[in-house]
């Protein structure tokens, strides 16, 4: 009965205004209305009123969808409309200003105030203000769970959601300062709201409703019977009045507002300032509404027909306190609301997911295209590189080569010019890793200490020791042979 409707999750909310529908389903009448905030003020766009005296409640469903496409709308939030006479209402006074502790005490004892078990009513309630400080004095709304569950069964069949139900008479007493353009926030103002086939009496102050009652006579009883039903209707007032009193709820109203369906009852507003003796003042309802051409055109076909329940708790959308949808229904709002989050939230990660991948691809991508640039750019720079890296080893080695080609005959060269006169030098040897290595004779070994000094102090002679030295008789003299061991060195060589 009550599904999940995913299209009315809107994720991105696209419309740039509000499109509220209100159902009022009462004995004899489907009435809708069409309001939408898109400006300043809220419009009522369009009106649809049909007749279901007689018809099962699948005929009305049909009744509804049909009527609910004449309309226009686009994707709207539907309302439920309570009329009083679907509603008990009770004055009662709660020991405690706590909203939990009132609304404890409210479920335990809402059952004694009806005919029917806990199990079978909704129940909501009015804060009408705090007296003596610790007592609350509430209005108590109840309807049965089988009235709802009606509604929620047409609309279903008529393939619409159930959003919210709202009590027409908090709607009315809310909207009725925009609507009537009077003050009711120092003295209780009397609202009576004439229909075709009932009236409801209405008690405000503060925008909230004191005390309400139905009456079941409306404008066909009145144009049917007229001298009885003026009489008795006036006598049903002058009772609601006479009850509100007795029940000690507020002061008594002093003003009167007589508005609905009266454009044909032109006797009514004089009979009840004759039997009230108080000011009674006749205020058609859409005076102060912006209705467009479509609902003009409606209302000026039904004239005994009033939409101010179908149109007042539209108004006051956002500051209405009771809704008497079922738990079900509200758990089921309560997790679409979050669905809605949990999506909003993962196509929220998943957007910034492809964002950044696709950052990160692009950057990958142009930074592959650059190095593939360069890499074409400088393959021919690199080709010439290696060719000239090659040239510059082989001129490199040639160039050693001629610097230090030389270098062996220069060694012996110097080698000749520091050996002394009485050294007979017998081998000399120049291996590939640059050891140059002398043999000979000496005729006294300081001569050899002496050549082996002047060798360290050469520029071609580096790491210059002695092997060995040893000493010998040659034709009675004494010599001494010996060897000695050094690296060329080639450094000293300028290329």
């Amino acid at each position: 009965m009550f599904g999940i409707n995913l299209e009315h999750l809107n994720i991105f909310g696209g419309k740039s205004y509000k499109e509220l529908v209100g159902v009022d389903l009462s004995a004899n009448h489907l009435k809708l209305s069409y309001i939408r905030y898109s400006t300043a003020h809220p419009e009522v766009v369009n009106l649809a009123a049909r007749t279901t005296s007689g018809l099962s409640d699948a005929d009305i469903s049909k009744s509804l969808n049909a009527a609910f496409h004449s309309l226009h709308t686009k994707r709207p939030v539907v309302i439920v409309t309570l009329p009083s006479s679907l509603v008990i209402t009770k004055n009662i006074e709660i020991p405690s200003s706590n909203p939990k502790e009132i609304r404890e005490i409210i479920n335990l004892q809402a059952g004694r105030h009806t005919p029917y078990s806990r199990e079978e009513i909704i129940v909501d309630y009015i804060d009408l203000g705090t007296y003596k400080h610790s007592y609350t004095k509430i209005l108590l709304v109840i309807v049965a769970r089988s009235t709802i569950k009606r509604h929620a069964e047409i609309l279903d069949k008529a393939g619409l959601r159930l959003d919210c139900v709202f009590f027409s008479a908090e709607g009315l007493a809310r909207a009725a300062t925009k609507l009537f353009k009077l003050d009711a926030e120092n003295s209780p103002v009397n609202i009576i709201q004439v229909d075709e086939g009932s009236t409801d009496f209405t008690i405000v102050l503060r925008n909230k409703i004191l005390f309400v009652r139905s009456i079941p006579i409306g404008t066909q009883h009145v144009l049917f019977e007229k001298e009885k039903y003026l009489v008795r209707f006036a006598d049903e007032i002058k009772k609601s009045l006479e009850a509100y009193q007795s029940e000690d709820i507020d002061r008594s109203p002093t003003t009167l507002i007589l508005t609905g369906a009266t454009e044909e009852l032109k006797d009514l507003e004089n009979v009840l300032n004759n039997t009230l003796h108080f000011p009674v003042r006749n205020i058609p309802y859409t005076r102060n509404l912006l209705v467009l051409p479509d609902a003009s055109a409606t209302l000026s076909s039904e004239k005994r027909v009033s939409f101010l329940n179908a149109i007042a708790p539209l108004l006051s959308f956002n500051e209405m306190k009771v809704n008497l949808i079922p738990e079900e229904v509200k758990l089921r709002k309560s997790f679409e609301e979050k669905g809605k989050e949990l999506i909003k939230t993962g196509i929220l990660v998943l957007t910034t997911f492809v964002l950044v991948f696709s950052i990160l691809i692009n950057k990958i991508y142009f930074k592959t295209v650059y190095l593939r640039n360069l890499k074409a750019k400088y393959n021919e720079l690199d080709k010439s590189a290696k060719t000239l890296e090659k040239d510059f080893a082989r001129v490199s080695l040639a160039r050693s080569y001629t610097a230090h080609r030389g270098v062996p005959l220069e060694a012996l060269a110097e080698l000749y010019s520091i050996a002394p006169l009485d050294i007979e030098l017998n081998n000399i040897r120049l291996d590939d890793k640059g050891r140059f290595t002398v043999r000979g004779t000496a005729e006294a070994m300081s001569t050899v200490f002496a050549f082996i000094e002047s060798m360290e102090k050469s520029n071609y002679f580096k790491e210059v020791k002695t092997k060995y030295t040893s000493k010998r008789k040659e034709n009675s003299k004494d010599v001494t042979d010996f060897e000695i061991t050094s690296l060329l060195d080639k450094g000293m060589v300028k290329p």
